[in-house]
């Protein structure tokens, strides 16, 4: 495939999971948090079954100690974080909770540290101070002597948290799985969490054929576009481009967040902005960016 059919597809990835947070905060006012991420991984469930079937392909043998640990991952990444992700978005902004996931791949890189033994560059660790900071700006809009988190900016720092256990997770206790055998597994898990436990705190049957048409086409989009179609172009970007490039365009989540935000009317506020702005270079400096210098002739 081109390099630039390849860019496209992680941009376009990068889209979905950034219009994702418009979406949920969308469903606030009108779904329980567990009942909608259940609706959404049941979708996803439904077309990764699907794929599977379809293909047909001969794939690695899951032993009993390969689901002992995936379970309990898909349990952590897909029914924990989709639970802080749809409660968080309650009470927060799509940007705010779109900036604080904008930190995962540095709290992945952290926890890399305490997990793997990977090792962190000064610049790395002064870009995590930049984009702590612009986080932190943003959530306690500017009060600083007095914080002040919002209970939806608290919930999406747990999200941040418990996705980044996932991934790092993933690497710990299984890279020998197959990346795509790998999502099925943690997704299917994760789906069938969700709606038991919907079941038993919430009442989906009831509640599910009421909603509006327009909800259960948002909560399609989430489940095709933002759990099938990004994870399958993310993961044909990691693989032809390389986890260092791929994670540079993760930073343009929060900018579409922020223009789904402006066409829907939205307008950030000065706080936002600015912490948008740290969030930019402390990426720039954990990811290695540097401008480039003309050589003199």
């Amino acid at each position: 495939m081109p390099l630039a059919n390849v860019w496209l597809l992680v941009i376009i990835s990068t889209f979905f999971w950034g219009t994702n947070f418009n979406a949920a905060q969308a469903l606030a006012g009108e779904v329980a948090p567990l009942t909608a991420a259940a609706e959404r991984f049941f979708i996803a469930l439904v077309i990764f079954s699907a794929m599977r079937l379809y293909t047909g392909r001969a794939e690695s043998q899951i032993g009993v100690g390969d689901m002992a640990r995936m379970i309990p991952l898909g349990i952590l990444g897909v029914f924990g974080f989709n639970y802080a992700f749809f409660t968080a978005l309650h009470t927060t902004t799509a940007l705010n909770g779109a900036l604080i996931m904008a930190l995962s791949p540095m709290v992945s890189t952290q926890l890399s540290v305490w997990m793997l033994g990977t090792r962190i560059s000064r610049a790395q660790y002064a870009g995590m101070v930049f984009a702590f900071m612009g986080v932190a700006l943003v959530v306690t809009a500017g009060h600083f002597t007095q914080l002040k988190v919002a209970t939806g900016d608290f919930w999406m720092l747990l999200a941040c948290l418990v996705w980044s256990l996932y991934s790092v997770g993933s690497k710990r206790f299984a890279p020998h799985i197959p990346s795509m055998q790998f999502a099925r597994w943690t997704v299917s898990t994760g789906a069938i969490s969700l709606m038991l436990a919907a079941l038993l705190l919430e009442n989906p049957l009831r509640d599910i054929p009421q909603l509006p048409v327009h909800s259960h086409v948002i909560l399609l989009y989430m489940g095709v576009c933002g759990s099938v179609l990004a994870y399958i172009y993310w993961l044909k970007g990691v693989q032809q481009l390389g986890p260092d490039k791929s994670a540079i365009a993760f930073n343009l989540v929060p900018v579409f967040t922020l223009l789904a935000s402006l066409v829907m009317g939205v307008i950030p506020g000065i706080f936002q902005i600015i912490g948008l702005l740290l969030v930019f270079v402390g990426v720039a400096l954990f990811t290695g960016w540097r401008p480039k210098r003309k050589i003199p002739q």
